[in-house]
């Protein structure tokens, strides 16, 4: 009598869990429907946790329509132009590189990059004898520190991250270099 009894509960153990298994996809299912970013990821969290949703969702708006023909060109057109939206953005980052170069104390930078080379636009002394730098590209940058360095009106200059989130420029070809920071 057990023996038999032992296989009807495993049967009945498994068609629970597969049950459970079912109820939860289309609670997943029915997550993805919810259009605030917050209020999707409260709705799987629940689903994780085993608590049920907030609202029930009909079987008709778990299943996926089935595509047309026009349907399918149109998705493919769209995943096109995701394609192309995506390029244009990884364009503008590294447009952006340079202009963010040396910010990293007001904002999280968005590409790591660890040098740049830009021509000096015009070179000021502070009253204490610091040099204030603006580049052609409008960055304004401050040295930090006494030490000394002679600059020219287009020159080119290179700026280079050193360590501690410090940076170091340099007249390029030449190895003296100057701790500056960024001031705009």
């Amino acid at each position: 009598m057990k023996k038999q009894l032992i296989p009807f509960v495993a049967l009945l153990t498994i068609a629970g869990t597969a049950q459970a298994n079912e109820v939860n996809l289309q609670a997943l299912q029915a997550c993805t429907f919810v259009e605030n970013d917050f209020n999707r990821l409260l709705c799987y969290d629940n689903v994780m946790a085993g608590k049920s949703l907030s609202k029930p969702v009909k079987k008709q708006q778990i299943e996926q329509p089935k595509m047309s023909s026009a349907a399918s060109a149109a998705t493919t057109a769209t995943t096109e132009a995701a394609a192309t939206v995506a390029t244009k953005q990884s364009e503008q980052i590294v447009k952006t590189k340079n202009e963010d170069f040396g910010l990293e104390h007001k904002e999280v930078a968005k590409v790591k990059d660890d040098q740049i080379n830009a021509i000096v636009k015009s070179v000021k002394t502070a009253p204490y004898g610091e040099l204030i730098i603006e580049l052609e590209n409008g960055q304004q940058w401050r040295q930090i520190g006494s030490d000394k360095i002679k600059l020219k009106v287009n020159e080119t200059v290179i700026i280079e991250r050193g360590v501690f989130n410090s940076f170091l420029l340099r007249i390029e070809g030449q190895n003296r270099s100057i701790r500056v920071k960024r001031t705009d």
